[in-house]
């Protein structure tokens, strides 16, 4: 009875594992730059809202990372994740929620004491200023560049020895600092910005 048991429980391990490896390779996943892209204008005709585009994707070791923006203002909307194992496409974390004024959870549930405006209390240069402090003290080597506004805060992209390194935002109305710790390391870059 003892030797059934053992038989029966390595089949039905193997039956798992055999499984388990199936699934992992025939597993769909966004392995290219045109993929991400195909998802993230999927998405942009799904939002039915002409004055939303996109203005670049740039893939990281863990996802790719969106950028939407308002053609008429050229602030930047909200940034959305794509899960590179499964296709998902989501909202970013932190500050594209807790700080976007107009589209992140505060802004759409009218939860900012401010209405929704490009106008923050720092300007570019000063949201620089306090991410270069941030990162001379945290991330030795790196330099602040490239802020891009959105409602509420700046998103900053990060670099070290010329290369993209990450990037961190920083609220416009207080200067606090997010670091994105969720991408992993930069791969590449794509630039869809219309004009």
């Amino acid at each position: 009875m003892t030797q059934k048991r053992l038989a029966l429980g390595l089949i039905l391990v193997s039956i798992g594992l055999i499984g388990f490896v199936i699934l992992t390779f025939f597993q769909s996943g966004v392995y290219s730059m045109d993929n991400a892209l195909t998802i993230s204008e999927r998405y942009l005709t799904s939002l039915n809202n002409p004055n939303i585009a996109i203005d670049e994707i740039m893939e990281f070791e863990q996802n790719f990372y969106v950028v939407y923006y308002e053609k008429s203002t050229g602030i930047g909307a909200f940034e959305m994740l794509i899960d590179k194992r499964t296709g998902r496409i989501f909202p970013e974390y932190g500050p594209n929620m807790m700080w976007n004024t107009k589209y992140g959870h505060g802004g759409m549930m009218g939860g900012w004491n401010q209405p929704p405006s490009g106008l923050m209390q720092l300007n570019q240069d000063e949201a620089v200023l306090i991410a270069q402090e941030f990162l001379d003290d945290s991330y030795s080597g790196t330099i602040a560049e490239d802020p891009h506004p959105f409602y509420g805060y700046y998103t900053i992209h990060i670099s070290k020895d010329g290369e993209v390194y990450g990037m961190l935002s920083v609220d416009g109305y207080n200067g606090t600092v997010w670091y994105h710790n969720w991408h992993g390391s930069h791969i590449q870059g794509r630039e869809i910005h219309e004009e």
